[in-house]
């Protein structure tokens, strides 16, 4: 642990205080538009190049599959290089995930193509897009018998499996939510609301039951502190070089000047999580009781396909590494049958579980460690389903702030929110003033893994 003092780590609260926090009232800018020299949605520095310091994600809107480059491919190959698993499977996988998230190719049709290698490689293939491949056979069967009278319902498409009844009713109410207010805004010259949750929260079809935790992180508050990676890891007890939460640090050219940005990030907790498409065992999961995304310990095989199809560099491979801050939540936690919080056992993948253990525990459940360090209410965690959940009254009392989520021109659709300057592609990663090093937690090796 570091002998820093503790009156180095400003506490001031973001209320400008301090010099060193002091904020000029500025609003965000607009993230410039502009080619980028590297290639997928997330990506690193070389590290032969002596860099160990995370590139910020690309946030650019006109990022297509088409970047995912030999560059891309060559970082893939060293992340899968090992496990003793088909590399070359794993990279074309990981790419047809994310096709699959921003609808260039459907569940189905990802399945079928990759059904027989998973099977073959792995002699198992329980990927979440079986149900859609299964239900598209059996559309197929039942038009070739006659018995749906030979046609499909007009407008209805036949490839992603049926939709769910709580997947209809969202859909409804969204399409008559949206064409109502859109009505009364163009009669009344109002602007539509701002978005402020998930699909279901904004249509305002929430059944009993239907949660999606999330974030919302105000990066305008963030003073880059490190309390909450610090919390995180004593909280999960993770791995040497592993940070569940990474903080970004990062300067950009702001009207001839730069100007200093930060940005926790967290899992994503995504409604269409492409770690789930690739995992051949199912371990990696999205939990229906409050849509967290898991890995089931006792299932996961390591396979590391999870890493690479996540844009957002999340994943890590258990190690069994100790730091000397770790030494909190050390036991495995069951929920529903299965063990899905806690450091992951050696060769087993794991990741920012939003605490699953405190929401699994009604004393605790509604609370992440993060967000209970952070000195300076920048991390608010809750149901984004719910109107008068924590997260959604942040956005809405901020609701002219502006506000973005990681990759959401992806498709895999965020559960975070940010509020506050989008840093843009041409955003440099710096370190300091507090690092991994200076807080006995190690400094982050490349894409999840110990420096070497």
């Amino acid at each position: 642990m570091s002998s820093e003092p503790e009156s180095r780590r400003c506490r001031c609260g973001g209320d400008g205080s301090c010099a060193e926090h002091a904020t000029d009232g500025e609003p965000p800018a607009e993230s410039p538009d502009g080619d980028d020299e590297s290639s997928g949605p997330i990506t690193y520095d070389d590290p032969d190049e002596g860099e160990s310091v995370p590139a910020m994600p690309d946030l650019g809107d006109d990022w297509t599959t088409d970047d995912l480059d030999e560059r891309w491919e060559r970082r893939a190959e060293q992340h899968l290089s090992d496990v003793d698993f088909d590399t070359g499977l794993g990279v074309e996988i990981a790419r047809d995930s994310l096709r699959v998230a921003r609808g260039e190719l459907t569940k189905a049709e990802f399945h079928e193509n990759h059904h027989e290698a998973i099977a073959e490689e792995f002699g198992i293939d329980e990927r979440p897009t079986k149900s859609a491949y299964e239900a598209e056979r059996e559309r197929d069967a039942s038009r070739m018998s006659g018995d749906d009278g030979g046609s499909r319902l007009p407008g209805v498409p036949g490839a992603d499996g049926p939709r769910s009844r709580r997947g209809l009713l969202k859909a409804a109410g969204l399409a008559t939510a949206a064409g109502a207010t859109a009505g009364l805004a163009g009669c009344m010259g109002q602007s539509e609301p701002d978005p402020t949750g998930t699909a279901a929260a904004q249509s305002g079809v929430v059944e009993e039951g239907d949660s999606q935790l999330g974030m919302v992180i105000d990066t305008d508050r963030c003073i880059a502190c490190m309390l909450c990676a610090e919390a995180c890891k004593r909280e999960n007890d993770t791995d040497a070089g592993t940070h569940w939460m990474h903080v970004f640090r990062y300067e950009e050219d702001e009207y001839g000047e730069a100007d200093e940005g930060y940005m926790p990030r967290p899992c994503m907790h995504c409604s269409e999580p492409t770690c789930a498409y690739v995992c051949p065992t199912q371990a990696r999961h999205k939990r229906g009781s409050d849509g967290l995304v898991l890995t089931d310990y006792d299932t996961c095989i390591g396979c590391k396909y999870c890493q690479i199809a996540c844009p957002y560099g999340v994943n890590f491979l258990g190690k069994d590494e100790s730091t000397e801050i770790s030494g909190g939540f050390t036991g495995s936690e069951t929920s529903e049958g299965t063990t899905v919080g806690g450091p992951p056992p050696k060769g087993v993948m794991g990741k920012c579980t939003f605490c699953v253990h405190r929401q699994d525990d009604s004393a605790q459940r509604g609370t992440t460690a993060c967000e209970d360090e952070c000195p300076v209410d920048a991390i608010h965690f809750g149901d984004m389903e719910d109107p008068d959940s924590q997260p959604r009254q942040y956005l809405r009392e901020n609701r002219d702030e502006s506000r973005y989520k990681l990759l959401e021109q992806q498709g895999t659709e965020p559960n975070v929110v940010y509020l506050g300057h989008q840093p843009s592609k041409d955003a440099t990663p710096t370190d300091g003033p507090y690092n991994y090093e200076d807080l006995g937690m190690e400094k982050l090796g490349d894409h999840g893994g110990d420096e070497e």
